[in-house]
């Protein structure tokens, strides 16, 4: 009998992201009241992961993946001390998961850097990552995916690019980041070493494209928007 993939190391990381996320919220519109903690697409990107192969130092990242980028501003802790802790509770491996699913490490109270420079560069990484820093990468942005096409499958079709309204990059920037995350993660070498990190893959761009026909593109219209052509995944 093998023994349970899962020990109270995950339980404490499940409490650590519960406190550092304490008080945040998904995103709504401008003037509605949010109402969805945080910490539901935390459990949602650990939840995927672990249904796709996560290991627990994988299932424990995906946990704690927006730490060092969200964690400062609502903790007042630095990235560095964040990460420290990581490492320190839970080893330098789940740190470097945490790493490496993490586009920006603003200080508190700082701005994070402009939204296209973070994208580009986080799409250019992907090429170079192993397949767990991709499991739990690609866990992330299917869980937030799979949520936004449930929110616009459920609205008039004219109405549905100004759900968008409440990401920064609006309709087009959404949609082409998530195509593009989806090329350049099929693209990654590591990507074809694990079956099922290749249908985590598949299931992504699936949803994604389910997502562009709901908001009326194709996958090579979002593909040749102007915010990210410069990131373009390789043929």
């Amino acid at each position: 009998m093998t023994s349970f993939p899962l020990t109270d190391r995950f339980t404490a990381a499940l409490a650590l992201a519960s406190q550092w996320h304490a008080g945040q919220y998904r995103k709504v519109p401008t003037g509605e009241t949010p109402v969805i903690p945080y910490l539901s697409h935390l459990l949602g990107v650990a939840s995927i992961a672990l249904e796709y192969g996560a290991t627990e130092d994988q299932a424990i990242a995906a946990l704690l993946h927006d730490a060092l980028e969200d964690g400062p501003a609502n903790t007042g802790q630095t990235p560095a001390h964040l990460r420290e802790q990581i490492a320190g509770t839970f080893g330098e491996s789940v740190a470097h998961l945490v790493d490496d699913a993490t586009d920006d490490t603003p200080a508190p109270g700082q701005p994070k850097r402009p939204w296209p420079a973070r994208k580009a560069g986080y799409l250019t990484s992907l090429h170079g990552k192993n397949a767990a820093s991709l499991l739990v990468s690609a866990s992330d942005k299917l869980h937030n995916a799979r949520t936004i096409l449930a929110d616009v499958s459920v609205l008039p079709a004219d109405q549905r690019a100004a759900y968008f309204d409440r990401f920064g990059q609006g309709h087009g920037g959404t949609l082409q980041y998530y195509r593009l995350l989806s090329d350049h993660y099929h693209a990654a070498p590591s990507a074809h070493t694990q079956p099922r990190l290749r249908a985590l893959l598949d299931e992504l761009d699936l949803t994604v494209t389910a997502l562009e026909h709901a908001t009326g593109l194709t996958s090579n219209q979002t593909r040749q928007l102007p915010l990210l052509q410069s990131a373009q995944a390789p043929q």
